[in-house]
């Protein structure tokens, strides 16, 4: 019997993140099927895994085009949008030998799978949570086209199966990805720490250099109660971590250059202040921190999965209505575990040491985010139902 061929198709940052959860439970259930991605949004570093395929580009909005955003689309249209998207539909109508099709983000994913490679295809619903806003009409009509369908939460694949999609929801695959790596991240025992995570877009550099300003300010408030307040910044794969590391030295943080590998790749220090860059750790970070500073999409969410508050700054941005409508949906997602404050300084300090000082708001924060996130193990059913799939093509 050959092996299974599956395509795993993506349509955000987030989302690539989570094809490589879902790659890891096909190879774990199956190592001869054969996995490749596509990515729909963005480009997949070169040295990741699975190796990804077909035509891929950098687009202004990073992905944000949802919602009708128009601005973006008219951005990335001027990109170069149009002609990108008849390249991935001709890649994807000659992708006929594929056993399943695995369309993990939101319904325009789906639909350009469904249309164009006109193979099995399982939804991984990654966009969209009743929490924030159901599915539409429209929507719901494309969704019952796939074979199945792995809502992000009970709530969302309740009112799916309502209007009759093959949902389910068998765990938070975003929550398959928080593994620890059991590096040594320096962590003082007396210390005060965060894990700050400024994206993996475009802007993750300035993001980051904006959170530090805020943790010199926090700091120094620590600093009058003889307490030290120690950061671990996180670089996410496609950030490019000399880019971090100048933007955060412009701040007064004297960072050592980076280095390859894993765990904390520069580190230096600003008065009360001790940094670190850390890659491929992210587990690690979120487990030995107390509260978490996000900028971010995914990252935010598995923080606030793993029981840590998450406190964002309201963006003042190149394109600030952006980054409020985006903040909004995730502070509708995530509920009282996400506490969204103004980015000046100062204040976002002062909010920041009067949470620390109210402990049971931050567990009542890190109850709120478990409990909307949910458990882990979504991957490995995704993986079942896509190999039982190709298993069953086999056969016929």
């Amino acid at each position: 019997m050959k092996s299974a061929e599956i395509l795993l198709v993506s349509n955000g940052f987030g989302e690539m993140a989570i094809v490589t959860y879902i790659a890891r439970a096909l190879r774990a259930q199956s190592g001869s099927a054969r996995i490749e991605h596509l990515p729909l949004v963005g480009r997949a570093p070169s040295d990741t895994w699975p190796t990804a395929v077909g035509p891929q580009a950098d687009m202004p909005s990073g992905g944000l085009i949802a919602y009708w955003n128009l601005r973006n689309l008219a951005a990335d249209i001027g990109a170069g949008l149009g002609a990108l998207t008849l390249r991935q539909y001709r890649f994807l109508s000659q992708q006929r030998q594929r056993d399943v099709i695995v369309a993990v983000g939101d319904i325009y994913c789906l639909s350009l799978s469904l249309l164009a490679a006109r193979r099995p295809t399982l939804f991984v619903a990654t966009a969209k949570s009743d929490y924030v806003a159901p599915h539409s009409g429209i929507e719901l009509a494309i969704a019952r086209h796939a074979a199945a369908a792995f809502a992000r939460d009970e709530v969302t694949a309740a009112s799916m199966r309502a209007a009759g999609v093959a949902a389910s929801y068998a765990g938070n695959i975003m929550m398959d990805g928080v593994e620890r790596t059991g590096v040594d991240l320096g962590i003082k025992p007396d210390a005060l720490v965060f894990a700050v995570l400024p994206g993996s877009r475009a802007d993750a550099a300035a993001a980051a250099a904006g959170q530090v300003e805020r943790l010199a300010a926090i700091a120094q408030q620590m600093a009058g109660r003889g307490r030290k307040v120690q950061a671990l910044v996180s670089i996410a794969p496609s950030v490019e971590a000399t880019a971090v590391r100048n933007a955060i030295r412009n701040t007064g943080v004297d960072l050592s250059a980076p280095v390859p590998g894993v765990g904390v790749i520069a580190s230096g220090q600003r008065d009360n202040l001790e940094l670190a860059l850390v890659r491929g750790a992210f587990g690690d970070m979120i487990a030995a921190a107390a509260i978490v500073l996000g900028q971010a999409g995914t990252a935010n969410e598995q923080a606030a999965g793993c029981g840590k508050p998450v406190i964002a700054a309201a963006q003042p941005g190149e394109a600030p209505e952006r980054m409020q409508w985006y903040r909004m949906r995730q502070k509708r997602l995530l509920g009282d575990a996400l506490l969204v404050l103004q980015p000046q300084p100062q204040a976002f300090a002062a909010e920041v040491v009067r949470l620390i000082d109210d402990p049971q708001r931050i567990a009542y924060m890190a109850d709120t985010g478990r409990m909307r996130m949910g458990s882990p193990g979504g991957a490995q059913a995704v993986a079942q139902k896509a190999l039982s799939l190709a298993m069953g093509k086999a056969r016929t």
